[in-house]
């Protein structure tokens, strides 16, 4: 149920924000990758993260189709004579984009990059900062990519509607909308979501509102005081006007609220959501998508066999 309010909070956390093109891809570092310092790991994943977003792409950390995945080389790694001596790396830095659940790669690009630190740390940090998100050939290789997954989606958009429905039939509506919210706009297959997302966001936050009147309603009726008003006051406040049962929600929220002037006499600090008619469902199904994302186990195999 916590996951449930924290769900309704950020609903609509990006209002006004119009959906984009974007594809979405996910950053990916295999175990086997070439053995480096962890610090030097999270700054190329950073990076990685840096290379999507800047070339128009959504990066997605939630169990991601499609990943951008790096294989490392050491050129060479010398002592720089001076004082105090320094480390310089040598890497080659291979990148590839491709649909990481059936293995086929769309695009690769390799960079030739130099660093020199204090230590080796330091030293292999400086080379990976040194890939450009924005540089001519990472625009090219990162577009080629782009243009593959939006194929994949014009191609398969049938199946992908068919497996959403099939979700969704088994009350599995977020990873329904996972499937769909991510179909960019820019696909021929967009215009046939939109009706499905709608549809299978109205179911969310209609079972999302039954479970959470029914705990208010427990929490209140076990102990009304002013502690009980405030857990179900908090829990009735994230519920979004739009739920099919936002009247009974609006109804033992009036009654709480009353019982709370009576106690203390003084004015409640919760309020109930109000509708707001620039509210979008895709951006509101993406919102649910980002807190149901993080409340779950990264738990998607990749197949990066033959890219390296």
């Amino acid at each position: 149920m916590k996951n449930i309010i924290i769900i309704s909070l950020l609903l609509l956390a990006t209002l006004g924000i119009a959906q984009d093109n974007n594809v979405a891809l996910g950053t990916f570092i295999p175990e086997e990758v070439e053995p480096m310092p962890a610090s030097a790991k999270q700054i190329l994943n950073t990076r990685l993260g840096q290379i999507i977003t800047k070339n128009g792409i959504s990066d997605v950390s939630y169990n991601s189709r499609f990943i951008i995945t790096p294989n490392v080389s050491v050129i060479s790694k010398d002592v720089v004579a001076s004082a105090p001596p320094k480390i310089a790396y040598n890497l080659d830095v291979t990148l590839y984009i491709g649909d990481g659940l059936n293995g086929t790669l769309y695009s690769s690009r390799s960079f030739n990059v130099k660093g020199v630190g204090n230590n080796e740390t330091k030293a292999y940090i400086a080379a990976i900062k040194q890939l450009r998100a924005n540089s001519n050939e990472m625009q090219s290789f990162v577009s080629e990519g782009k243009n593959k997954i939006v194929d994949f989606y014009n191609t398969n958009c049938e199946m992908i509607n068919k497996e959403a429905t099939s979700l969704a039939n088994q009350n599995r509506y977020e990873e329904a909308l996972n499937l769909l919210v991510n179909i960019p706009s820019i696909s021929t297959c967009f215009d046939r979501s939109q009706r499905a997302i709608k549809n299978m966001y109205q179911n969310v936050i209609d079972r999302n509102c039954k479970l959470q009147v029914a705990e208010a309603t427990a929490i209140w009726n076990a102990n009304q005081d002013i502690y009980a008003a405030n857990e179900a006051g908090a829990i009735l406040a994230s519920i979004e006007p739009s739920s099919g049962c936002y009247s009974e929600a609006k109804s033992l929220f009036n009654k709480i609220e009353k019982r709370v002037k009576q106690m203390d006499d003084r004015k409640w600090e919760y309020k109930l959501k109000v509708l707001d008619t620039k509210i979008t469902a895709i951006n509101a199904a993406s919102d649910i998508l980002k807190v149901y994302a993080q409340n779950q186990p990264k738990n998607v195999i990749y197949n990066v066999r033959g890219w390296y």
